[in-house]
């Protein structure tokens, strides 16, 4: 979903004066004159607000610079206004649990002197740090404070706060209250005129509706959304359109519009640009090209996707890791919060039974009733301190629990990065030095076309096994973290098996191994296509791997029972030692064996493989005879008649 970057702009009526109207040098020259303080503090905020979306940093020194001196005149309107910068940079630094502190502060200043704008423009920020750290409902709830808020404002104080909770609603796939929203918002830009809101909340409504199913509804919205950012200029936008028009294309099978919609994406955008968008592109083509038995071109695209989906990969991984420290750190901050808030409630109930027992006390020596009654109280009053007593012990206990059990996630998070690094710092210098010394040969001219050739294919050979390593590697490290995310579909067992076999066809000709497809008629299987696609791949290249000259690999499908089908891989190589047939499935522990022409490899392929299978809700198994050769069966759900 498109989304404008909304962070907490403030109303011009709120705030000091607008701070953009001076440069910095001109800023820091007013700094040099004699000024009031207030005027001082007000500078500090210009400058902040300058650098938000130039130097984080310089914008929280001078947040900070603007907040010390509001503070030391108790100039509170100032105070908040420092909060609420220097909160906005933080977020840009991904410091989620500093910036919700500041956050805080500024509403509950902005609370205390009837701000109201800019206590929406507040809760608008809040919610954005929540949706940040993926707590949905907690940031849906500060977006509807904060519309509730601007209301007075105009439509168009409001709209940001619309925008933010539709976009929600769209990652949950609650794709009709997220129509409602994208609507309401699509009125506001209309009566603003504002043609960037309309092409943006057009694009929305055609994005969803193709999400849904509903393409040929979703086309007009996308049509006008795309003339739009064309008049505007928008080269993102025009590709957003583009890609999604050339999705609906595909939902409809019209595979030829499709292609020629994702080419002008590509065109349009500028291959530095956005990632995202290009690699979205690359997709659609492969698709397209494959749907139209082009397989040159679909195999093309579907290369320059997964390279672009690595670079995505590593930099979603470390947006991930920085985002749950931050949660980390966040429910460490809350709890320390409700422990103080309950020490200094045992401290005022402490005090209350103190004063009463001196009262009780000195009463008693002259009337034993009172002594009695006190006896009565006092009793009462112990048992609600123990009542809190243990809640306080609970809570304790509960914040240990919840600590622990982070603290095992984070050492399991260490040790598959302990693990990848590992694996890249041993098997990925082989092949990489093998390709430099080679360069540095053929620069100096010292080899003969024979030897090139020669060296090539080894280096080449190398080279395919690291490409597969990496692949490998890359799909178990998102499983192992918990963001693999499946999507089951019905799909035709024989085509993935033919794609397959074309792909591993060069390796077995250069091994001399005959692969043999029995699967010649179509079979339907409900499951993930394309963890299913790497499950497969994985264990031909095994057979291969293990196979002699002269050996066969045989592909195979038959039914399991009613619900599953079962796929079979057997070749006739050399078989799997008894020894280490307890070993094949535990690849973390680290165990590998060299191939029959001594390749390499790192033990998480069959691991790869059961974790995928299982996710699927299948089961794999092996049967090998030493010496004769090895079957490695899985089984994956059959699609509903």
């Amino acid at each position: 979903m498109r989304i404008l970057l909304i962070i907490g702009i403030l109303l011009a009526a709120l705030t000091l004066t607008s701070a953009q109207t001076s440069t910095p040098a001109r800023l820091l020259q007013q700094l040099r004159e004699p000024a009031h303080d207030t005027t001082r503090v007000n500078l500090y905020y210009k400058l902040s607000h300058y650098y938000w979306y130039r130097n984080a940093d310089s914008a929280i020194l001078m947040a900070d610079k603007s907040l010390a001196l509001a503070k030391s005149i108790n100039f509170k309107k100032g105070m908040a206004l420092a909060y609420l910068t220097k909160g906005v940079s933080l977020v840009a630094k991904g410091s989620f649990p500093e910036a919700l502190d500041c956050h805080l502060q500024a509403l509950r200043l902005s609370e205390e002197l009837h701000m109201a704008g800019l206590s929406g423009n507040t809760y608008n920020n809040i919610g954005i740090v929540y949706s940040s750290l993926g707590n949905y409902a907690k940031a849906v709830e500060c977006f509807e404070k904060s519309i509730e808020l601007m209301k007075p404002y105009g439509p168009a104080a409001v709209y940001n706060g619309l925008i933010n909770i539709a976009d929600i609603y769209t990652q949950k796939k609650e794709y009709e209250k997220a129509l409602t929203y994208t609507r309401e918002a699509y009125k506001i830009t209309q009566e603003l005129n504002d043609s960037s809101g309309m092409s943006v909340t057009l694009y929305n409504i055609g994005e969803i509706y193709e999400r849904t199913g509903r393409y040929d509804e979703a086309l007009p919205y996308l049509t006008q959304s795309l003339a739009m950012s064309q008049r505007l200029n928008d080269i993102e936008g025009i590709s957003f359109s583009y890609n999604t028009i050339a999705k609906v294309y595909a939902g409809k099978k019209q595979y030829a519009k499709s292609i020629y919609y994702a080419q002008l994406s590509m065109k349009n955008i500028d291959p530095g640009g956005n990632k995202e968008l290009i690699t979205s592109a690359c997709h659609i083509l492969y698709e397209g090209y494959r749907q139209t038995n082009n397989p040159e071109r679909a195999l093309y695209y579907r290369n320059r996707e997964i390279e672009l989906k690595e670079n995505l990969y590593s930099i979603e991984k470390e947006r991930q890791a920085n985002t749950l420290q931050a949660q980390h750190d966040l429910e460490r901050k809350q709890h320390q919060i409700e422990l103080l808030e309950k020490d200094k409630a045992l401290q005022q109930k402490e005090i209350v039974r103190e004063k009463f027992k001196l009262r009780t006390y000195i009463a008693g020596v002259f009337i034993l009733t009172m002594v009695i009654i006190y006896l009565v109280v006092s009793n009462v009053r112990w048992k609600k301190f123990n009542e809190l007593l243990k809640e306080r012990n609970a809570a304790i206990i509960s914040q240990k629990q919840k600590i622990d059990e982070q603290n095992d996630h984070l050492e399991k998070l260490n040790a598959i990065k302990n693990r990848l690094i590992s694996i890249i710092s041993h098997d990925f210098r082989s092949p990489l030095h093998s390709l430099q010394s080679l360069v540095e040969l053929m620069k100096e001219g010292t080899l003969t076309n024979e030897e090139i050739a020669l060296m090539s294919d080894l280096v080449g050979e190398k080279l395919s096994v690291t490409v597969q390593l990496v692949e490998n590697m890359l799909h178990w490290a998102k499983s192992q973290m918990d963001g693999m995310s499946l999507q089951t579909e019905n799909f035709d067992l024989k085509q993935v098996v033919a794609d397959n076999v074309r792909l591993v066809q060069g390796q077995a000709d250069m091994k001399q191994v005959v692969v043999s497809n029995d699967v010649t008629s179509p079979t339907l299987a409900y499951a993930d296509k394309a963890t299913v696609d790497i499950v497969l791949r994985n264990l031909m290249s095994n057979a291969i791997k293990f196979s002699r000259a002269g050996d066969q690999l045989f592909l195979s499908v038959a039914e399991h029972d009613q619900q599953y089908i079962k796929v079979i891989v057997k070749d006739t190589g050399r078989g799997i030692p008894l020894e280490k047939q307890s070993h094949l499935f535990n690849g973390f522990a680290g165990f590998t064996t060299p191939g029959t022409s001594n390749e390499k490899g790192t033990g998480l392929g069959l691991t790869l493989c059961k974790e995928l299978v299982e996710k699927n809700g299948g089961s794999i198994w092996f049967e090998s005879v030493p010496g004769k050769g090895s079957s490695f069966i899985f089984t994956i759900p059959r699609a509903a008649a």
